[in-house]
């Protein structure tokens, strides 16, 4: 009797792991992501419906050059998914700034549209639209951007366990490429090279507000030189927003 009940024990445990391990293998393990396609979609499975859709905030925005500071600024900002950033330059009456909407940049000065380009902002895509859009729509954006999502390895940023996309040498810092913390997956570095122009961003300080992540410090480098630093204060999650302050036409009225 006491056979048959360990044999019986033993098969509902070996029962209950093969389950388990079945209704795990819908979703890969993050340990088993392969490439950049596969990174995306399993940001946007951890994250659909739990990011923050808009975002506002005040930086200080410090400007380097050779290592010394040469200017100081406060911006304000603020963001709407998907793809919709408004940047005030030194407060609103400067009449200085740009609005990023349906990936063009409108760039204003003393309140007149100066320039408009398109542009797909990669830290705009990366930080907030990633867990908005469908991946098949942010899989194609990177891929207009010239990041080769075929390339990964894994590395430490910071101390903290990353999966690397678009080369598979750590140690490169001239090819196009992103870092993804692995276990809150979220971005930690964006390099991109343009017509042989490096820029470096690094996304620093994660703090957690409302449940949400956020950087508060964002360091941009060009060469390797570091050219701006941004720290971020009155941080807020609006649950509405005027969409028309996105609206290039209303740039010198807008207000949020």
């Amino acid at each position: 009797m006491m056979k048959k009940k360990k044999l019986l024990t033993g098969l509902l445990a070996y029962a209950s792991v093969m389950l388990m391990s079945c209704s795990g293998s819908k979703i890969p393990e993050k340990s088993t992501l392969h490439d950049g396609k596969a990174v995306i979609e399993t940001m946007y499975q951890r994250w659909e419906g739990k990011w923050y859709p808009n975002f506002a905030f005040e930086q200080k925005a410090i400007f380097y050059k050779d290592g010394d500071i040469t200017k100081e600024e406060v911006w304000q900002e603020i963001y709407s998914q998907t793809g919709n950033l408004h940047i005030r330059f030194d407060g609103f009456e400067s009449g200085n700034g740009v609005v990023f909407r349906a990936d063009s940049v409108y760039s204003f000065v003393n309140n007149e549209l100066k320039a408009k380009q398109h542009t797909i902002h990669p830290l705009v895509l990366l930080l907030f639209d990633v867990y908005f859009y469908s991946p098949d729509t942010t899989i194609a954006k990177l891929n207009e951007l010239n990041f080769d999502l075929t390339k990964m390895t894994e590395a430490k940023w910071q101390g903290r366990d990353a999966y690397l996309i678009g080369t598979t040498n750590p140690e490169d810092n001239s090819t196009s490429q992103f870092w993804v913390d692995k276990e809150r997956l979220y971005v930690l570095r964006i390099l991109t090279n343009t017509n042989d122009v490096v820029r470096d961003v690094e996304m620093n300080n994660y703090i957690q507000m409302e449940n949400y992540w956020v950087a508060t410090e964002i360091l941009f480098k060009t060469a390797g030189e570091l050219t701006l630093r941004e720290e971020y204060f009155n941080m807020s999650f609006p649950e509405q927003v005027d969409m028309s302050i996105y609206n290039p036409e209303n740039f010198k009225t807008a207000r949020w």
